[in-house]
């Protein structure tokens, strides 16, 4: 019984030590040693499993052979690839991106297979599970459009993620998010309306490590821009309105130049009868280093941008339609550039052509009414630092919007953020936002967000507001 409990508190830094988001931590750990080990089975195995005794090495690696085959799959607590693994500062930002996750989750798993291979050590024979997420709290005080004061404490996002990997070219994702959305047909109250919902769930074939091509089915953020962003609260405009989660199926290509993908799936607006697969896109990025500068650009273009996240506001609400009298193409080109401990990022989306003016109208001051052609852009420039030992950066953006006032966002956003690591696993936030609305002589017809919301209600356009806000940022 006693080498049972051995095993059982084992069994998690045995999962720990082998793969931790890319083996850093295991490596340090190594070459720390002073007792030098040949690779064979017995660096797999045995300063993990240095409780087991057995007569004979060979009998005691035997042993432990079993009691892995015995429990099978482990479930670990680590930050799954991709995510803030280390206490380095190297991602500062409060909200990541979760495009293209499916894409760094595989070069992860290649830097842990080539460690693996480097070691000459065999490759797990069951499934590792990897459990993360994040708990996200905030604070604020604003002056909202119309003059008053407003303060709230909420918990603004909770998400439970769950990295499973069956093989070197397998493995699947699955997440599960909180939704502080409110929703009058449940409750007026938040505590009442708090909700978890499927986010990210799919499945990824690929290595690395013998082809540069990749397959993704499932739920997703489709490859149709990337929107990072060092806001802590507010999003950009361009991920507001552009982001888009739909059920795809796309085929990636990856090099340390090129990036490609191509995707298709079925939307929910629709010109025919909306029973068929309906929308498809494409994706290129290019990456290079030129002396201390490192840079990716990346253009991409979608066959409907109506299918969009921030566009489904008005599109999918059941008192309007989706059935649209002509699809809507979209553009995206994407930029980061990085020098030292400076950090470039900038973003632009548009339709390529107006939307009809009974689907989505925009009518400016004097104008006549028209289709909406919905574009924004996003600039952000960060600077990254210690602050007594503390990784920390100070981040400026501006984000503007032209003709989506439909969609319920302002005509320009400005954010200044301050981020630090308070501790490992811990990320404090401080961000100023100030937003200008639209002009009070915009009006917009056809499919709108419902009711009068804040960007859209006739008695806020024309103002701008102020807000501050303290985010603090939980993840393991």
């Amino acid at each position: 019984m006693k080498w049972l409990n051995v095993i059982f508190f084992s069994a998690p830094f045995f999962l720990h030590a082998v793969e931790e988001g890319i083996f850093l931590q295991y490596q340090k750990e190594e070459q720390k040693k002073t007792i030098e080990t040949q690779p064979d089975q017995a660096d797999y195995h045995y300063p993990l499993f240095n409780e087991i005794e057995a007569p004979t090495k060979q009998k005691e690696l035997s042993l432990q052979e079993r009691v892995v085959n015995f429990f099978g799959t482990f479930v670990t607590s680590s930050p799954y690839p991709g995510v803030r693994a280390t206490f380095e500062g190297t991602e500062l930002m409060s909200q990541l991106s979760n495009v293209n996750k499916d894409l760094q989750i595989l070069l992860e798993l290649e830097d842990a297979n080539r460690y693996i291979v480097s070691k000459n050590l065999p490759y797990p024979k069951h499934p590792r599970i990897f459990l993360s997420g994040q708990v996200e709290v905030c604070s604020f005080i604003q002056r909202d459009a119309r003059g008053h004061a407003r303060s709230d404490i909420d918990l603004t996002d909770a998400e439970l993620d769950f990295l499973i990997v069956v093989c070197p070219w397998l493995y699947g994702f699955i997440s599960f998010e909180y939704d502080n959305s409110p929703d009058p047909a449940l409750s007026n109250s938040r505590v009442a309306n708090s909700r978890v919902h499927g986010d990210s769930i799919y499945v990824t074939f690929g290595d690395f490590m013998y082809s540069p091509w990749y397959a993704t089915f499932g739920q997703v953020f489709i490859p149709f821009g990337q929107y990072s962003t060092y806001d802590a609260i507010h999003n950009p405009l361009t991920k507001a309105l552009f982001r888009t989660m739909q059920r795809e199926i796309a085929l990636g290509f990856y090099n340390n130049t090129w990036q490609l993908a191509a995707y298709v799936f079925k939307g929910e607006s629709f010109t025919g009868s909306g029973n068929n697969i309906n929308n498809y896109g494409i994706n290129v990025g290019y990456h290079f280093q030129i002396k201390k500068l490192d840079g990716k650009i990346a253009v991409g273009a979608i066959r409907n941008i109506a299918d969009s996240d921030g566009m489904q506001a008005a599109f999918g609400d059941p008192s309007n339609t989706e059935k649209l009298h002509h699809v809507v193409p979209g553009l995206n080109t994407n930029a980061n550039f990085t020098w030292g401990n400076w950090n470039l990022l900038f973003e632009y989306n548009q339709a390529l052509k107006p939307f009809n003016k009974q689907d989505s109208a925009f009518i400016p001051y004097q104008g006549h009414i028209k289709g909406a052609m919905p574009k924004a852009m996003d600039i952000e420039l960060a600077y990254s630092f210690s602050l007594k030992g503390h990784p920390s950066s100070i981040a400026y953006s501006y984000s503007r919007s032209w003709q989506a006032l439909g969609f319920n966002v302002p005509q320009e956003r400005t954010t200044l953020t301050w981020a630090t690591y308070i501790f490992r696993g811990a990320i404090l936030s401080l961000e100023l936002n100030s937003d200008k609305l639209y002009s009070k002589n915009d009006r917009v017809s056809g499919n709108v967000v419902p009711g009068t919301p804040y960007f859209i209600n006739p008695r806020n356009l024309g103002h701008r507001d102020y807000f501050f806000g303290v985010d603090f940022l939980l993840y393991f």
